[in-house]
């Protein structure tokens, strides 16, 4: 029955800070209204069939957190996901160049891993009355080291654009709505990589300026017989100006109420089908009949905007202690005071990795994610490259032999980028830090203008 009800557009929701347009700078603006007027233009009966929709989920949530011992997971379920880099030259230097994308793309993995594994330092500001609820989502977010072609992939791409933006509302390729241009490459953005098993999330400019991201619902949003949102524009596309997390003061993260990685964090739970605290409303749930479908996050008259309100928050759908989760991520609260899933949400996010959804291929090929696996012992030592000492304790010095890399990656022996060093102009000795590193084989891998070398280093 759930997946094949015709009006499964769950996910689509943009998150969000307006700037030039908004006479409040930072406040979180909400892509709802245009997607309940376009699906309501295709289907008059779109928010009945939605509802019902939403009343399927809840039930199956709920069975499948009774089954599971309230919630707690037995395994962490690891997905590859891909970044598409998708920014001109200008806006790909604003981030820091090559070297800055990386530590982004590092940071926003590690947000994303914490959040979604109940493990977030900030849990301690989860207010007692709230914290039996932490939901413990259980999945592991690992970068994608296989390409769809079967090379080697950093979990990344990065496309340097002619295009400075990317709108919303409209497009010339695939649907033509939420951004589905930079989803191909022929309209200036990056083809998906097969999108049932890889969580593909684009980073682009977005327009109208102040959008922070928009996932795709489903693929089977069916209106008259034409799908809506196929399988080739599944993902997430989120505004460059949002992605990862503030590591440093210099970073360009002009919108602060953006800075700890969380834009991607919501929209990810939206991407997992869950819905906002105030439900599927557009933005005014002042009547209180609107839900997420989830019961035990509260219900909520309106999203709580950009701010980190005290605690207790009350309003007309939670008037009583303690009031409303302005903390929960799929609020619209500050960046920083967004620090918890429910469990009920991670029943229901579960529903769809364990064959009651959409999601349930996400798991299927793990060689998506271990690309170098066991061949790893059969690498052989590159002559053109050399590392000492070899093996190493907490530091290593990687000679290129005159040459001057693009990038260097050192890769761990389930084929996972755990650094990456980009050496300076005219540098051919680089000093790498190995004192974070775990002990065991690595992979040094040399990325020069044509060429790339890879050498074997033992780390203890």
């Amino acid at each position: 029955m759930y997946k094949q009800i015709t009006t499964a557009l769950l996910g689509i929701c943009t998150f969000g800070t307006a700037m030039a347009q908004s006479s409040a700078p930072n406040t979180i603006i909400d892509g709802w209204d245009v997607l309940i007027k376009k699906c309501e233009q295709n289907n008059p009966n779109f928010r009945a069939d939605l509802y019902e929709l939403n009343k399927q989920i809840e039930q199956k949530a709920e069975a499948y957190m009774q089954a599971n011992a309230a919630n707690k997971t037995t395994a962490v379920k690891e997905v590859p996901i891909v970044f598409h880099i998708v920014l001109t030259q200008t806006k790909i230097n604003q981030l820091g160049g090559t070297a800055g994308i990386a530590e982004r793309i590092q940071s926003q993995i590690d947000v994303l891993n914490k959040d979604f594994n109940a493990a977030n330092a900030d849990s301690v500001l989860i207010p007692a009355a709230f914290k039996p609820l932490y939901g413990n989502m259980g999945i592991k977010f690992s970068l994608a080291h296989k390409a769809p072609d079967g090379s080697y992939s950093p979990g990344y791409e990065i496309i340097t654009s002619a295009k400075t933006a990317f709108d919303i509302q409209s497009g010339t390729k695939g649907t033509g709505m939420y951004c589905s241009d930079a989803k191909f490459t022929s309209s200036g953005g990056a083809d998906a990589w097969d999108t049932k098993k890889y969580i593909n999330v684009w980073v682009t400019d977005i327009t109208p300026m102040g959008v922070g991201g928009v996932g795709t619902p489903p693929p089977y949003a069916i209106y008259g017989g034409t799908t809506q949102f196929p399988w080739n524009e599944q993902g997430i596309v989120i505004s460059y100006m949002a992605f990862g997390k503030r590591t440093n003061s210099s970073q360009y993260f002009p919108l602060d109420a953006a800075v700890a990685g969380r834009t991607l964090v919501h929209e990810m739970g939206h991407y997992f089908n869950l819905f906002h605290p105030f439900g599927m409303s557009t933005m005014d749930n002042k009547t209180c009949t609107d839900d997420d479908g989830v019961s035990d996050t509260p219900l909520e008259s309106a999203p709580t905007q950009s701010i980190c309100p005290a605690f207790p928050l009350l309003d007309t759908c939670s008037k009583k202690f303690p009031g409303v989760m302005y903390m929960n991520h799929m609020d619209y609260s500050a960046d920083t005071c967004r620090t918890m899933f429910s469990k009920g949400q991670a029943a229901r996010v579960n529903l769809e990795l364990a064959g009651g959804g959409f999601r349930d291929q996400l798991t299927s090929d793990p060689g998506l994610i271990y690309w170098w696996s066991s061949s790893v012992e059969n690498v052989v030592v590159n002559s053109e490259v050399s590392v000492y000492p070899n093996p190493a304790t907490d530091a290593c010095t990687i000679n290129c032999n005159n040459a001057v890399a693009k990038r260097i990656d050192i890769i761990n022996n389930l084929g996972q980028v755990v650094h990456t060093i980009v050496p300076a102009a005219n540098e051919t000795i680089i000093h790498a830090d190995l004192s974070n590193l775990a002990k065991g084989i690595y992979i040094i891998k040399c990325t020069f203008a044509e060429t790339m070398t890879t050498t074997k280093l033992m780390h203890y």
